[in-house]
């Protein structure tokens, strides 16, 4: 996208992010999100190659990240699913969970093969699976979350019901003994598949 620039103030992020896009010619950055008053950045990305639209959220970064990883309270989503405050917050401040959701609507409008993939690394790894979740309510198709080290979402019902969701799969992968996928530990659960690398 020839407008990152105008979404991306840091110049090293901004470069990080032009330099995977040059790289990846099958590919393109179709859309990138900074939000200041949570630090949250997350890109859409379209691979006309591989039919496949794909949302990555950053991991933590800042001091901010870290506030949001230790708001350990649990909020409520629907019925008995409650998930992680810290999370939830950064995600639908400023509106930004509707703002990425109604992005991948549109997107998928224009381009209703494709697949949606979405992805994050640590507090990245929850985001995409909580957006993934919201986000499988909204749409048809299949979405599929790839989450690397992250950390628990939410109690046992937003595990079942995580679990059930019939268009939704996760794949968590994670280190053996990394205590970043062991928080919270208390009230909170893993959802999806796990695949533990020793």
């Amino acid at each position: 996208n020839e407008n990152l620039s105008d979404t991306i103030n840091n110049p090293v992020r901004l470069e990080a992010i032009q330099s995977l896009a040059e790289g990846s010619p099958n590919g393109k950055v179709h859309s990138f999100f900074s939000i200041e008053s949570t630090d949250l950045q997350v890109g859409i990305t379209i691979s006309e190659l591989n039919k496949r639209i794909t949302v990555v959220f950053r991991g933590s970064e800042s001091r901010s990240d870290w506030y949001y990883d230790l708001s350990l309270l649990k909020v409520k989503l629907h019925d008995d699913v409650y998930v992680h405050s810290g999370f939830y917050n950064q995600l639908h401040k400023e509106g930004t969970f509707e703002k990425i959701k109604d992005e991948i609507v549109s997107l998928l409008g224009e381009y209703p093969d494709y697949k949606v993939f979405i992805t994050g690394h640590s507090l990245g790894g929850a985001l995409s699976t909580l957006f993934g979740y919201e986000l499988s309510k909204f749409v048809k198709e299949i979405i599929t979350v790839v989450s690397f080290a992250s950390p628990r979402v939410g109690n046992s019902y937003f595990r079942k019901h995580f679990d059930d969701q019939e268009n939704l799969h996760h794949y968590r992968i994670s280190n053996e003994r990394d205590v970043v996928t062991a928080v919270p530990m208390f009230y909170f659960q893993h959802v999806g598949i796990n695949i533990s690398l020793n």
